[in-house]
């Protein structure tokens, strides 16, 4: 786990944290917000182990003859290896368990607000990490709004959100907000090479297209290069994209399959690259330069669908994928929701 200092690009956000840490001024209540990806975990997990951390590195440290304030985890201590190892007892995360639809108010009784009455198990804080806390029910955040009301002295409540709108105002106006935005590609870029440096498997390509494919999001181009299904997915994606016009109706059947091979963890991934073959079918046709386009290795195939795909069908085609995602997040069939878009890009790719 990074220290606070060594998060790429969010030096003033870092500098707020660890000043708090250092003066002692920590709100009890905190949003990060920002987009999938873009570290809003990674953050609340360091903040989480700097604020408990045991070592002397948190403290007053003089350079040259003036004093500068720092606060960072050792890393060695014995609290800062659990929170490494994400077994520390006063770091609590609470996330929507898979066979639910939100974050019950039964669970944030149990896992926060009961929780909270015990004191820390040995630390100055117990720190209280939601992710996805859009997904927490009405009820569950009107119950968590006491506790942020008269919240024990030890108390830190982190919740990670995509958007604080879709959090009650009143649990908004008790915490301390904090945006966590997407970074340039060139940091992401330097990230990505310097995570990668000593992995000889991974090629100017990968970096490029990881680059593309983050949009500013490291933690989306870490997911491209560290997952091997990643690969896979890439591949079942431009089976779809390439050969949709002449699929019979089992060859579409088996890739509705395949998909759902992906629903639990890569799903969103999966739509996001079929997003991206459009936009550069769209940017190439709008253009005719293959300089911006992600899928370089397939520029024929592109400038083949530039042909034959009308702006309109591009539109629908896009539109089609959202609408995808949509009804799969409510619960509509699987299977029903797939036939429909990969129907739609078919209607559009041969109209």
């Amino acid at each position: 786990m990074a220290a606070l200092t060594e998060i790429f690009g969010r030096e003033e956000m870092t500098k707020h944290l660890r000043e708090a840490i250092v003066r002692e001024k920590v709100s009890h209540a905190y949003i990060f917000s920002g987009e999938p990806g873009t570290g809003k975990k990674t953050v609340a997990k360091t903040f989480a182990q700097t604020m408990l951390c045991e070592g002397i590195d948190k403290h007053m440290h003089k350079i040259g003859d003036a004093k500068q304030e720092l606060a960072y985890a050792c890393g060695v201590c014995d609290s800062c290896r659990k929170a490494i190892e994400g077994v520390h007892p006063d770091i609590i995360f609470i996330e929507r368990q898979k066979d639910k639809s939100n974050i019950s108010v039964e669970e944030i009784r149990e896992k926060l607000i009961n929780d909270a009455m015990v004191k820390p198990y040995k630390g100055s804080y117990k720190v209280y990490i939601v992710k996805e806390a859009q997904e927490l029910s009405v009820e569950a955040q009107s119950a968590l709004l006491k506790t942020l009301e008269e919240p024990p002295e030890y108390v830190v409540v982190i919740l990670l959100v995509t958007s604080p709108d879709m959090l009650l105002h009143t649990i908004r106006s008790r915490a301390e907000q904090i945006e966590v935005p997407v970074l340039s590609d060139e940091i992401v870029e330097r990230f990505l090479r310097d995570a990668k440096e000593d992995d000889s498997s991974v090629t100017e390509d990968d970096i490029r297209f990881a680059v593309t494919f983050a949009e500013g999001k490291i933690g989306r181009g870490m997911a491209y290069l560290d997952n091997s299904n990643f690969g896979e997915l890439k591949k079942d994606v431009m089976n779809v994209v390439l050969n949709i016009k002449n699929m019979s109706i089992p060859e579409m059947t088996k890739c509705i399959r395949k998909a759902e091979e992906y629903k639990d963890v890569f799903l969103d991934y999966y739509f996001e690259l079929m997003t991206l073959w459009y936009r550069d079918v769209l940017l190439f046709e709008s253009t005719r330069d293959a300089n911006g386009v992600v899928f370089k290795d397939h520029i024929t195939d592109i400038s083949r669908q530039a042909q034959v795909i009308s702006y309109e069908g591009l539109e629908n085609i896009t539109e089609a994928i959202q609408k995808a995602k949509q009804r799969i997040s409510a619960n509509v069939s699987f299977d029903i929701a797939m036939e429909l878009l990969l129907t739609s890009i078919c209607e559009n790719v041969q109209g």
